[in-house]
């Protein structure tokens, strides 16, 4: 290794060490922004989570939301309920689960600023494009309700599909969504494929699926 070379190669170590420090320092800045929340010190909780916010931290945007859907901002700002519902939904659509929760809540509350359920189909789109099952695994209900979006079967197969991926360790009901993708692939007009199908049933036999087993064996005696 050439002299230059060395001392690129510590530069870079050093600015690694740098920055994982720098992330630290974020990470503790959020930790003690939500013990001041805890603890009623809401000028510390403010200071500390807004800046975790501006820098993309979904738990301190949470948090920052909390203080001020109970009253707690800084007076002098005069921020309305409205800030901290669109904290919220950036939050829970960065993949916040707790945000998402919340808003549910506030919806069903009928409070001002209350988000819509556009709002909701809209986060829950963003997250299940991002590969979350819990999203997809409701949207694929919505499609299938025409619960704030209009009945479709295509779309439903779409989103059990991401579901149905997920592995059955960090989402227990893959086995069933891969089964209902099964059933709409038999029956669904806009959506039927045999193969896929018989390729979800198998899936969801191994994860477990009582059902899915049985409906093998019907799809492979209809086959021979």
């Amino acid at each position: 290794m050439t002299f230059s070379v060395r001392i690129l190669a510590a530069l870079l170590a050093a600015l690694a060490m740098v920055s994982a420090a720098y992330g630290q320092n974020q990470s503790a800045d959020v930790r003690n922004g939500v013990a001041a929340y805890r603890a009623g010190d809401d000028a510390t909780a403010w200071r500390l989570l807004q800046a975790g916010a501006d820098r993309g931290s979904t738990k301190a945007q949470r948090y920052l939301a909390y203080l001020i859907l109970e009253g707690r901002a800084p007076e002098l700002l005069k921020i309305d309920v409205g800030a901290g519902v669109e904290w919220l939904k950036r939050a829970a659509k960065a993949g916040d689960y707790a945000a998402l929760v919340r808003l549910e809540d506030l919806r069903r509350e009928h409070v001002a600023h209350s988000p819509s359920l556009q709002d909701l189909v809209d986060i829950e789109i963003a997250r299940a494009e991002r590969g979350d099952p819990v999203s997809a695994w409701r949207l694929a209900a919505r499609y299938e309700a025409g619960d704030g979006v209009a009945i479709s079967e295509m779309e439903r197969a779409k989103w059990l599909e991401v579901a149905a991926s997920a592995q059955i360790s960090h989402f227990p009901k893959a086995g069933e969504a891969a089964f209902q993708l099964c059933e709409v692939r038999i029956r669904s007009g806009e959506a039927r494929d045999p193969d896929a199908a018989r390729r979800w049933c198998a899936v969801a036999a191994n994860n477990g699926h009582a059902g899915a087993a049985i409906v093998l064996r019907q799809l492979a005696s209809l086959q021979n």
